[in-house]
């Protein structure tokens, strides 16, 4: 884990707050560009997530969960009970000079402890203070508790993931978390470029309800213009096809996206049913939907003749848009993933070596970096203190038995 000579959110300050995904997730992502991320932690026990499994086989104590390990890396951790009124003040002397506090407790749990957006801010108004929850900050739904399950039932996502006829699912990352994040984090530098704009700071108010209505937006287009209440398609789409998965000769799977009409072509050369091409109702993508009854025995027929590998290996040579479906095994042994970078070895002083998913965005003159594993609880308290806020050694000691830190 080399580090990168530019790191182009190096000069960013984070206080994060967060717990579990939602926040974590958004702090991550920062980090992996250089930002400081100051984890503040309960005493004792820190985030929940350090308690998560799976452990690694060196961890024989389990406390370095590996939920924990990958989504706090580059940050540091300092411990701060929020509930004595000098953890309070040490938060007070951090924001003078921080540029973004990140928090997801409930709406309200801030404020009691005195540190919501209005303290924080008429300490330091450049101060860019974004929360997450799960309902937003207003709204009659503001106090509900939420995790990722409530968002996308709440969102629309399970009424529209599962088989046709089937039951609801919800899918399987944690979308209604990483979907706010990423729009917490995306609207938190937004709020940074207009604070280096104006000297003025604000208040970044992300609800995972609201994201997953912004990840629906078709079913939302398509209710609101012919009334259409999107329901559960499989894997198929209610408005063009072939786009499904299919099941090959040897059991595994496989998804083909042969909808536009060049790919619908190549495809059923690749086929060798060239037939289809003559029949005018599946000449456009929705009359190939209209008619997917009568086209899917076909090609299931046709599938299930083939290995899934073959199948994959004609249909590229055919430029028929089409993909394994991988398990995370198969991931760890893709030449694309190896080629890009995405899997990054981390040591970590309990856990030991590890592999964890890095950057996506590869960015020619700045790009993101794993430079330091997950930190111990409380590993760098001291070192912010002394090194941020000029606390001597005896503040420190007085600051322990007193059970600040």
């Amino acid at each position: 884990m080399k580090e990168l000579l530019q790191q182009p959110l190096k000069d960013i300050r984070v206080l994060d707050f967060t717990l579990m995904l939602a926040g974590p997730y958004a702090t991550m992502m920062l980090g992996d560009y250089g930002a400081e991320i100051i984890k503040i932690e309960q005493p004792g026990t820190g985030d929940n997530t350090r308690s998560i499994g799976p452990y690694s086989p060196h961890d024989k104590d389990q406390r370095a969960g590996g939920f924990f390990l990958s989504i706090s890396r580059n940050k540091k951790s300092l411990t701060l009970n929020l509930k004595h009124p000098k953890g309070v003040a040490i938060v007070k002397e951090l924001v003078k000079n921080a540029h973004v506090v990140i928090e997801n407790f409930r709406p309200g749990v801030m404020e009691r402890l005195g540190i919501g957006y209005d303290a924080l801010s008429s300490i330091n108004p450049k101060i860019v203070y974004t929360s997450i929850s799960g309902f937003g900050h207003t709204g009659p739904y503001r106090e509900r508790p939420a995790f990722d399950l409530i968002a996308q039932a709440m969102g629309g996502v399970m009424a529209m993931t599962g088989p046709r006829g089937g039951a609801p699912h919800k899918v399987g990352p944690g979308i209604g978390d990483i979907w706010t994040s990423t729009i917490a984090a995306f609207a938190t530098m937004v709020a940074l470029h207009d604070a280096n704009k104006t000297g003025q700071g604000q208040h970044v108010d992300c609800a995972m309800y609201d994201t997953m209505l912004y990840m629906i937006e078709r079913a939302i287009m398509m209710y609101s213009i012919s009334g259409i209440i999107s329901g559960r398609e499989g894997n198929a789409h209610p408005l063009y096809a072939p786009y499904d998965c299919f099941e090959t000769k040897d059991g595994k799977n496989i998804v083909i996206a042969g909808h536009w009409e060049k790919h619908w072509k190549n495809f059923c050369h690749a086929m060798k049913q060239g037939h289809l091409l003559e029949k005018p109702e599946l000449n456009s993508m929705s009359g190939r939907a209209e008619n997917y009854h009568y086209l899917r025995p076909i090609i299931d027929t046709w599938v299930k003749s083939n290995n899934r590998d073959e199948l994959v290996e004609l249909l590229i040579k055919h430029d028929v848009p089409v993909a394994p479906v991988q398990t995370v095994d198969d991931i760890f042994k893709c030449p694309q993933v190896k080629a890009r970078g995405m899997l990054v070895d981390v040591h970590h002083p309990i856990a030991g070596m590890h592999q964890i998913v890095g950057p996506p965005a590869k960015m020619s003159k700045t790009p993101g970096h794993i430079s330091k594993a997950a930190p111990l609880l409380g590993e760098h308290t001291e070192e912010i203190l002394r090194n941020l806020l000029a606390y001597s050694d005896k503040d420190i000691h007085h600051l322990k038995d007193e059970g600040v830190i």
